[in-house]
């Protein structure tokens, strides 16, 4: 029984020990962020140059936020100008096609035309001189 309790008090103690090292790391941890921290901004108010330049920042960051928020507001306008502009293009585009269409389908009936009324005469000529061949062909004595 002594044994148990002199494990489980050395337990402890070595618990107790770790714990207050890490609580005092990290007090030291803080204190060193703190002292540096507060060394900064000490220096950043006594330099007049480093606090024109935050204001500075400052006013450029207000315009932006103002230049955005104006140019929010005018895609917002302008949106509908560009879906109607949109719809006209697309209008236009579907009127040429059709009339593309249809002059692509009037120039292959113009060239079907042209191709019948010169090839049934250069036919009929071939079909002629194929006939006489055959019949010359046979006419003529064989050597």
């Amino acid at each position: 029984m002594e044994i148990r309790i002199f494990l489980f008090l050395a337990l402890v103690m070595i618990t107790v020990v770790s714990n207050t090292f890490a609580i005092f790391c990290a007090y030291r941890l803080f204190a060193g962020l703190t002292n540096k921290l507060t060394k900064t901004v000490t220096d950043l108010r006594e330099n007049s140059e480093a606090m024109e330049w935050i204001s500075s920042m400052q006013i450029a960051a207000a315009r932006a936020a103002a230049i955005t928020e104006s140019t929010k507001r005018k895609m917002v306008e302008f949106d509908p100008i560009l879906d109607r502009t949109q719809e006209g293009y697309r209008r236009s585009l579907v009127t040429i096609d059709s009339k593309l269409e249809t002059t692509a389908e009037q120039i292959t009936t113009a060239a079907r035309n042209i191709r019948d009324t010169i090839a049934k005469p250069a036919f009929a000529v071939a079909t002629f001189a194929a006939g006489m061949t055959r019949v010359l062909e046979e006419t003529q004595p064989e050597e």
